[in-house]
């Protein structure tokens, strides 16, 4: 750093631009010259130091001009090396410094300095010393400047010519910097061969050198690391390779910011009649930032969808009494619950729809979307699920592991022996009693604890009525209202409200729906006049009532293909011809189809928050009882379609396929116990 005064020829930068201090006119006014431009501008003596006390004025020795700036060491870089060796130049600088610039007069004190040192073998020449003086002088007593500059010796001109440089890059972007990505000897090879054919173009004279491996990785890492993993490995992995973290968003009270999100358990279950592998169960999980206890979650076969996002904040909102009566080995009660004020989403489809909007800002929430593939912004979310996965699913038979790798012999179907009710079980017990017992180690309390001193009952955010939830979490549509009712996916909804409103406010007229995609049997109908909710069931009620959107599209497919039929009759007997393919499907389907046909034949109506998560292993898997909980629900479509041509595959086989006479042939469970055997 050194120092500096205030006299006729210093140099300094003035926001960046550099000034040579002329004289000083008027007793208080100082003439400063631009160096570049010759221009002189006149300042007041308090205007100086006033700019050099905000950090606008900085001086420079005339030795280490502006231009020349950062050329040189600084001192919190130096090594204890360097810095040593500087400390002993500034030893004869200092013996020298009352001396004559001669070196017959500065000769004995250098003398003196090394015979001290003990280094008088090593003396440095009084030329040597003097040259030390003047830029140690020159840099305002500054001990940088003394410090060896042995980096900057040697020639650093480049041996090869601007043409081979041009032809090695060249390869480099079309070799290196590619998906497919190359390595160094690719390169290599490719700029050797290159600068052959060129040389074959020139005279002798005019021949490129040929390049050399260390060339060509000098060249290389001249490119940017992150440009290069751009590159080779995609933006997006170089963003989350060279993500850093700012500023963290920190929650101050419980509730005041929440995360959601999705993740397969890595797990094989089998259903609780059949016994047979059904596959990965998704989960769905909404955790409190700020303490970290768990809000609500939802465990079921049904990809992530807004119906899985519709359970899991349904079941995070309400309370969650008399979980212990329902499983006995759990001991501790779920208390957390209540309508969070922030919910940090990603960017998936089940995410963007506007009815999920619609309740968030119905309940006074707020929903903030992370970036495309930066887990990272929900990390806390992310780091649950992990942990949740090695607690419940990696200790149990029928486990997947998350990397491939770690299976070896191991075959998770063959092993699979957890029921689905089970690890329902299992996956409470696992939050209540042990993840919201045991301390975090962000907070260092329990999860429990933290909650129950940090908020009280009475603060508690909850809907104002539950009994409207289907209609702020139910899927939005528009229909028209005519003396048929309502018609949606080709059933009609009816009912004495919806003629008494139409004698009020018109013959017809367009109304807002809700749909629970889990029950088509029923639909909320919105007065667009008054606000006011009806509840309109199916005019064919014994064939939709507990029947998820999409078994109906699998129902319509079937008779369209199978019973070349299309009325309400035949949709009917199509779900009953399913019920029973769909348990034959249990006994001989493999993989995929068994998870398909688990998610057909689960699906149904949650009657209570409760029920929605908690299935017993005595219920049945068929899709017509109406009366039983289950949560495995509906399509993965968020936008209405009457064509399900694609269903049938969905379900795992083709119905134009199957002969009519399905339902009559007997029972396969005998081959297949002859089969497994």
């Amino acid at each position: 750093m050194g120092t500096a005064t205030i006299r006729a020829g210093v140099r300094a930068a003035l926001d960046g631009v550099e000034y040579k201090f002329k004289r000083k006119v008027d007793g208080h006014i100082w003439q400063l010259e631009d160096t570049r431009s010759l221009r002189i501008t006149e300042f007041k003596s308090s205007t100086i130091r006033e700019l050099f006390q905000s950090g606008r004025l900085v001086f420079e020795s005339s030795r280490y001009s502006i231009s020349s700036r950062g050329d040189g060491p600084k001192l919190s870089d130096l090594s204890d090396e360097q810095l040593a060796e500087a400390k002993i130049r500034r030893m004869y600088v200092l013996a020298i410094i009352e001396y004559p610039n001669t070196q017959s007069a500065i000769r004995d004190p250098i003398q003196s300095v090394a015979e001290n040192l003990g280094t008088k073998d090593r003396c440095p020449s009084p030329a040597t010393v003097l040259r030390w003086k003047r830029r140690y002088i020159d840099s305002g007593n500054d001990i940088t400047a003394l410090v060896p500059q042995t980096h900057r010796k040697g020639n650093r001109a480049s041996r090869y010519c601007t043409d081979l440089i041009n032809i090695v890059n060249d390869v480099i972007d079309e070799v290196y910097m590619v998906p497919e990505r190359g390595t160094y000897q690719d390169v290599l090879d490719e700029s050797l061969l290159r600068t052959k054919k060129e040389n074959e173009l020139r005279p002798s004279l005019l021949r490129l050198k040929r390049p050399t491996f260390r060339f060509v990785r000098r060249l290389i890492n001249q490119i940017s690391a992150f440009d290069r993993c751009s590159a080779r490995y995609g933006r997006t992995a170089a963003i989350a390779r060279f993500r850093h973290v700012s500023k963290l968003l920190v929650a101050d009270a419980p509730l005041e910011r929440a995360e959601i999100d999705h993740t397969p358990l890595d797990l094989i279950v089998i259903d609780d009649k059949t016994f047979m592998p059904l596959g990965r169960p998704w989960l769905t999980v909404c955790i409190d930032t700020r303490t970290r206890v768990v809000l609500g979650l939802y465990l079921g076969f049904e990809p992530p969808s807004h119906l899985t996002v519709a359970a899991c904040l349904r079941h995070a909102f309400l309370p969650k009494e008399g979980l212990c009566n329902q499983y006995a080995s759990i001991e501790n009660e779920w208390c957390a619950y209540g309508v969070m004020r922030e919910l940090v989403v990603d960017n998936g489809t089940e995410f963007h729809s506007d009815s999920l909007e619609t309740a968030c800002l119905s309940l006074g929430m707020e929903m903030h979307f992370s970036a495309r593939k930066t887990p990272w912004h929900k990390g806390k979310v992310e780091r649950f699920q992990k942990t949740l996965n090695d607690a419940v699913s990696h200790k149990a038979p029928g486990t997947t592991f998350s990397n491939i790798m770690e299976k070896g012999d191991y075959d998770p179907a063959k092993h699979a022996i957890v029921r689905l009710s089970k690890i329902r079980e299992i996956v409470f017990k696992w939050i209540v009693d042990v993840y919201h017992q045991r301390p975090h180690r962000a907070t260092h309390l329990p999860p429990e604890l933290d909650w129950k001193s940090s908020i009280d009952e009475q603060d508690i955010p909850l809907p104002t009525d539950a009994s409207v939830f289907d209609a702020i979490l139910g899927r939005k549509e528009t229909r028209t209202l005519t003396h048929k009712g309502i018609e949606l996916d080709c059933l009609f909804y009816n009912s004495p409200e919806l003629v008494d409103l139409r004698k009020h406010h018109g013959e017809k007229f367009k109304v807002d729906i809700r749909i629970d995609d889990s029950n088509i049997g029923e639909i909320i109908v919105i007065c667009p006049f008054r606000g006011d909710l009806y509840r309109v069931p199916a005019t064919n009620s014994d064939y939709a009532m507990g029947l998820s959107r999409w078994q109906h599209k699998v129902c319509r497919s079937y008779a369209r293909r199978v019973l070349d039929a299309t009325d309400c009759e035949s949709w009917l007997q199509a779900k009953h011809d399913i019920a029973e393919m769909v348990r034959d499907e249990f006994m001989v389907r493999k993989g995929g189809t068994r998870s398909r046909a688990a998610r057909y034949g689960n699906a149904g109506k949650p009657t209570s928050v409760e029920e929605s998560i908690d299935q017993t292993a005595d219920s049945s898997p068929g899709p017509s009882n109406a009366e039983h909980p289950c949560e495995i629900n509906d399509p993965d479509e968020q936008v209405e379609s009457d064509h399900a041509s694609d269903d049938s595959e969905e379900l795992g086989f083709e119905f134009d396929e199957i002969p009519t006479d399905y339902v009559s042939r007997p029972n396969r469970s005998e081959e297949f116990d002859h089969a497994s055997s």
